[in-house]
């Protein structure tokens, strides 16, 4: 037999970056344009890349109240990931970055739970198919209002 050889495959990405919101806009479309030619010389694809602009933050990072957040979606071998994320963070005026591996849109994911619910609702099940919350707060015995 011969050796066992290991494919990576592509798949799909989404990753959102914040960029120091000091710089000119022709200095973040170079940072964006910095990514898109990582993923590119990767062997990434880049699917969409949309820029958000500049938003507050939730809390400071690196003395900075404000972001410019953009937004990408690509295809890419998990290696890829791994050396995006380094590209990330030898950038300086990436401020902060996610790579998440991609799900459906959330219309689809809206149709694909309706029709869970429906097919549900059909066969008298209670949401077997709906996502379940892993962690409550509010979690109450229903046992206990008779």
């Amino acid at each position: 037999m011969g050796p066992f050889v290991r494919r990576e495959m592509n798949l799909k990405y989404e990753t959102i970056f914040i960029v120091n919101p000091e710089l000119d806009e022709s200095d973040i479309n170079a940072v964006t344009g910095g990514v898109k030619t990582a993923i590119e010389s990767g062997g990434g694809k880049v699917e969409k890349l949309e820029p958000w602009g500049k938003k507050k933050l939730a809390y400071p990072i690196r003395k900075h109240t404000d972001g410019y957040y953009v937004l990408t979606v690509f295809e890419g071998t998990p290696e890829l990931t791994k050396q995006l994320n380094n590209h990330y963070l030898i950038t300086e005026s990436i401020i902060k970055h996610m790579i998440v591996q991609f799900e459906a849109s959330s219309s689809t994911r809206r149709t694909a739970q309706a029709e869970g619910s429906e097919r549900d609702n059909a066969t008298g099940s209670s949401g077997a198919g709906a996502p379940k919350d892993i962690e409550s707060d509010d979690e109450t015995d229903d046992d206990d209002e008779s």
